[in-house]
């Protein structure tokens, strides 16, 4: 099943990136004012459809959208739900928002998106998103979806277009990825080029746990464990590690990302191991 009981009313759906179970979870919530947490990329959509059909939810219920941030895997369904959601709104980062409604920006992230997956059209064929249905965000703005408000929160690191949202009812995060990804209960750092900023993040990961969330909700994948402030903690740790890690391992290997690949544990192996090396030492060149 693409789409699964999550908690409360949330539910998971999993697009299926890239052909690929259980790569990516987006999130529905089905208030009184239903809403779709991550688009997935332009491939998604039908699997969207499909949850929303199991939960039992009309397109046309459809009130709120959260583009967490503008990555191609999480925003690149933006065009296609509207054109089939009509009543929606869509919530995009103010930093983002112009890659997704402005024909060069969307053409521009389109370009170097495949040139770093070595393939063409790697997340399908994006759609414009018409700038007129989107409320721009920065941070501590709300949402107010029929029997709550989820709070806006900016989250940079990861990405500098990256925000999160507070759920009160469920008392649960929606953290997608500012706080890492969650596979099979292990965590790993996601850290891409060309935004990753350890500081930054290291901020959003201290501001994330002032909420004290019960839950993380993660983009890569699913709900996280039973204590969301400890894998906060444990984010905390592991980036300036990671980063730490990376840096002594291009002393031996300069810009080989896959000799240091192939230099690291089975500890930091992930599906985005590569881009991930990438966007640190992205980060080291400029910070240095």
């Amino acid at each position: 099943m693409a789409v699964s009981h999550a908690l409360g009313d949330i539910y998971t759906v999993d697009p299926h990136l890239m052909g690929m179970p259980g790569a990516l979870t987006l999130y529905v919530i089905d208030a009184p004012e239903p809403t779709i947490v991550d688009t997935g990329s332009a491939n998604s959509p039908e699997k969207i459809y499909d949850a929303l059909d199991s939960i039992g939810i009309d397109r046309k219920e459809v009130e709120h959208v959260l583009v967490t941030h503008v990555h191609l895997d999480h925003a690149g369904g933006a065009g296609h739900l509207a054109e089939e959601l009509p009543n929606a709104e869509f919530y995009v980062h103010d930093r983002g928002r112009p890659y997704i409604t402005d024909p060069d920006q969307l053409a521009r992230l389109k370009r170097s998106v495949d040139r770093a997956m070595g393939t063409e059209d790697a997340y399908g064929k994006p759609k414009l998103l018409d700038a007129d249905r989107c409320h721009s965000i920065s941070g501590g703005e709300y949402v107010d979806i029929g029997d709550r408000e989820l709070e806006f929160i900016d989250a940079p690191g990861h990405a500098p277009h990256h925000f999160a949202a507070f759920d009160p009812k469920t008392e649960s995060m929606f953290s997608i990825d500012a706080a890492g990804m969650h596979l099979a209960g292990e965590m790993r750092p996601t850290t891409p080029p060309p935004g990753f900023d350890l500081e930054a993040n290291l901020e959003t990961v201290e501001r994330l746990r002032a909420y004290e969330p019960e839950t993380n909700l993660y983009g890569h994948v699913g709900p996280g464990g039973d204590d969301a402030v400890a894998e906060l903690d444990r984010y905390e740790a592991m980036l300036p590690e990671w980063v730490d890690l990376l840096r002594e391992k291009r002393k031996d290997h300069d810009d080989d990302i896959g000799a240091i690949v192939a230099d690291l544990g089975g500890e930091w192996q992930s599906p985005t191991v590569q881009r991930d090396v990438a966007g640190v030492l992205a980060y080291l060149d400029e910070d240095r």
